[in-house]
């Protein structure tokens, strides 16, 4: 996905003749904020962190409608982008605890359906379990309006559905299967909630939390054909790893930077890691984990590139435009690259 944007920059700034005379090329900070200002437009409230080797390089905070306490350090729904966490607490496991990820699901939870007996975490990861997705916005606002205290409490709302044919081995994209790996680690960890369950999994690395009505957290905008609006009470926490938690966007850089700094996990077998959010772009060697986020009522993008050593989170509060591209021309900004010539 990354790597067909990306090429290596050989220069560095530069100055070039104006008008008036020679005139200083805009500095790093500069250009970042020309690229995201436009978008963060398109926000009621959008924020962005940029981290390199391990410090704050870059932060704007931006958008048309924001709240006073709006801000870099506050909680957004940050929806799928908990998937590449959930999947991290996992390869983790696997790489410390000795968790075999072609582990059959009904070996952890038997009282799973029958029909779910050759399914392994493996292809829950991967997304080629034949769990279904949303089948509808009436289905989204069905299970978005669930509460739950532990993921069991959400597998309900689709468990005994027959998986698809997709079982056989296509990916096909699945909340509801990150939602039953969201169990499945409460499971494995013998803890008491999904909190607790990432905690024992990431240790001090995790620094999301889930989702809950009337959590603090920046409001929620959602346009229901008069405009956007702010929906109070709005609340993913039925989703859980699969798109129910909340994290700033200093809190996603940050786990981005322990990502990259390989303090979550080994970054040995890279290419090999279970699920789509982790890639290689062999024309520059560069290892990049990517994950977006979005739904009625927020937006948000990881990006990680792991050398250099850059994590670049975005963060808003509206399902507006797509994060992907300014993400990643962040990203390249701060790692000294450019986007690829035609």
């Amino acid at each position: 996905m990354i790597g067909s944007f990306l090429t290596a920059s050989a220069s560095a700034a530069s100055l070039w003749l104006g008008m008036a005379g020679q005139v200083a090329a805009p500095s790093l900070a500069e250009q970042a904020q020309a690229a995201f200002d436009p978008v963060a437009q398109t926000y009621p409230g959008l924020n962005a962190t940029v981290m390199v080797d391990g410090g704050i390089v870059w932060e704007a905070e931006g958008g048309w409608q924001r709240d006073d306490a709006d801000g870099v350090d506050r909680p957004y729904n940050v929806y799928s982008v908990a998937k590449m966490l959930t999947a991290l607490a996992y390869v983790r496991l696997e790489q410390t605890g000795g968790l075999d990820l072609d582990t059959p699901v009904r070996q952890i939870d038997p009282d799973l359906p029958a029909h779910y007996e050759a399914v392994t975490l493996r292809a829950l990861l991967e997304h080629r379990a034949g769990v279904r997705h949303y089948t509808s916005r009436a289905d989204w606002i069905s299970f978005s309006d669930r509460r739950c205290d532990t993921p069991a409490d959400a597998l309900g709302h689709f468990i005994e559905e027959p998986l698809s044919q997709s079982s056989t081995g296509e990916m096909v994209y699945s909340t509801y299967g990150y939602v039953l790996l969201s169990h499945l680690l409460v499971q494995l960890t013998e803890t008491t909630g999904f909190d607790a369950a990432m905690q024992a999994a990431l240790g001090d690395t995790y620094l999301a939390r889930r989702d809950l009505e009337g959590a603090d957290k920046a409001s929620n905008w959602v346009d229901l054909g008069e405009g956007p609006q702010i929906i109070d009470g709005l609340s993913a926490e039925c989703k859980f790893g699969a798109g129910g938690l909340l994290a700033s966007s200093r809190e996603l850089a940050a786990m981005g930077q322990t990502l990259a700094a390989g303090e979550i996990i080994e970054l040995a077998g890279w290419t090999d890691l279970p699920g789509p959010w982790a890639g290689y772009a062999s024309d520059i060697e560069l290892r990049y984990a990517a994950h977006s986020g979005g739904s009625p009522g927020g937006r948000s993008f990881l990006l990680v590139y792991v050398e250099p050593r850059v994590s670049v989170a975005l963060a808003g509060n509206a399902d507006s435009e797509n994060l992907q591209a300014l993400s990643i021309e962040l990203a390249d900004l701060f790692a000294g690259l450019q986007e690829a010539e035609e």
